[in-house]
């Protein structure tokens, strides 16, 4: 199983940190001129930035008198904060932005997702992924290798996929289906994964949201989306929000909330799992050329 995700432990022991504060009616500056620590140190640790100083968190637990329980969570969350998976080794070739997703899955007992207009990276094959990688160059960085975002891609499928993997549910709207995001049969083939995927891997589960589709409130969701869940801190969550040029990262129980709300009503609004497959071999027979027709 994977390491917990060092980005959200990172993440939720600023968040503690602060909650310290507030218990003990404490300011930032103040607290960290008494234990001895500058307070641009302190800050950075309270906003989760890498590494945070463990001497620190170690100086506010004695100070507060922290108990045994909650200095132990905030001392394995500090450790757990300097550690650097496998995607930190290659973030610049496969994508700084592919190297966060890769971060937030790791330690996830579920991963819950909402994909608007493209097939979630997740459940991508090697060629649509390619395809899609090489789409629109001018949106990656010069170190960006598209072989290496692939490979990536489809090493963070075989961690899911994998025994002890998280339970992964996705709502996949029929745009994402319908528009074609690569050729045909590039498309046709994806497709095909996917409902192979559902069949043989009881913890995925795909639902189709239909274009005319009648959800409560009539909700419409601004972008796809991302949850997730972890196994050693279950009460700890995390939402990633796909936009054009980056992701938006919420941890904040109030930020997440209206997400979950949400998805809940967009999955009220799909269709059974069953019938999304039929769906999808449907379109996926519906890309490629009649016999006897040259494509």
């Amino acid at each position: 199983m994977t390491r917990p995700s060092p980005y959200v432990r990172r993440r939720w022991l600023g968040r503690e940190i602060r909650r310290l504060r507030n218990e003990h009616g404490l300011a930032a500056e103040p607290l960290a001129r008494t234990v001895g620590f500058p307070r641009q140190q302190l800050s950075a640790l309270e906003n989760g930035h890498l590494g945070p100083d463990i001497d620190l968190v170690s100086a506010i637990c004695d100070y507060l008198t922290v108990g045994n329980v909650r200095r132990r969570a905030m001392m394995d969350a500090a450790t757990d904060g300097w550690t650097r998976g496998w995607w930190a080794t290659d973030a610049e070739r496969m994508g700084a932005r592919q190297a966060i997703y890769a971060d937030l899955e790791s330690g996830t007992s579920a991963i819950t997702e909402y994909a608007l207009a493209l097939v979630p990276g997740l459940l991508q094959t090697r060629a649509f992924a390619d395809a899609r990688l090489r789409s629109d160059p001018a949106r990656h960085a010069e170190t960006f290798d598209p072989d290496a975002a692939v490979a990536a891609r489809a090493y963070r499928q075989q961690l899911l996929l994998a025994v002890g993997g998280p339970r992964y549910d996705v709502v996949l709207d029929e745009i994402a289906i319908r528009r074609c995001a690569a050729d045909p049969h590039i498309v046709a083939d994806q497709l095909r994964h996917i409902i192979d995927v559902c069949a043989a891997y009881p913890g995925v589960t795909v639902r189709v949201l239909p274009i005319g589709a009648s959800i409560k409130g009539h909700s419409a969701p601004r972008s796809a989306y991302s949850i997730y869940r972890y196994r050693d801190t279950p009460d700890c969550l995390a939402v990633a929000a796909d936009t054009l040029t980056s992701d938006l990262i919420y941890t904040e129980p109030d930020e997440i909330q209206p997400y979950l709300s949400l998805h809940s009503r967009l999955k009220a609004a799909a269709l059974a799992p069953d019938v999304g497959i039929h769906l999808l071999r449907v379109a996926a027979q519906e890309l490629l050329p009649a016999k006897g027709v040259s494509a």
